[in-house]
């Protein structure tokens, strides 16, 4: 079993998926099909009963787990679809969210805070 996303051609292999894994993309993936609401997909998909949660005992094997990229490839495919997450020509949306947040992260490190009216800076 694979998953291909047909407008970037990300492959993610599934062969290793358990019974109870498969029935879940199973299910993912007619939702996603079916254009379910981007935060209804997160939400069934990234539950803490989800299979990708329940089977894994560190961060790292979540995030390197082929079930997870599949959903997390979905969920930002409909993200984009739906107009929730921008689509920048060329850079993958998850990117292009980590980058305008550092990016306005530096930005306000370097402003310097106002100060109210009356206050002192060493207050």
């Amino acid at each position: 079993m694979e998953y291909v996303n047909s407008r970037t051609n990300v492959k993610i292999e599934l062969e290793g998926l358990t019974e109870q894994e498969r029935k879940f993309y199973r299910q993912a993936l007619d939702k996603f099909r079916r254009n379910l609401a981007w935060l209804s997909f997160e939400e069934f998909a990234f539950d803490p009963q989800s299979p990708i949660f329940t089977q894994r005992r560190s961060h790292l094997h979540v995030m390197k787990d082929p079930l997870y990229l599949a959903l997390e490839d979905m969920s930002l495919q409909l993200g984009v679809q739906q107009g929730m997450i921008a689509r920048v020509p060329g850079v993958s949306p998850k990117l292009t969210n980590r980058s305008t947040a550092e990016s306005g992260a530096k930005r306000r490190r370097r402003q310097p805070q106002p100060l109210s009216v009356g206050a002192s800076k060493n207050a």
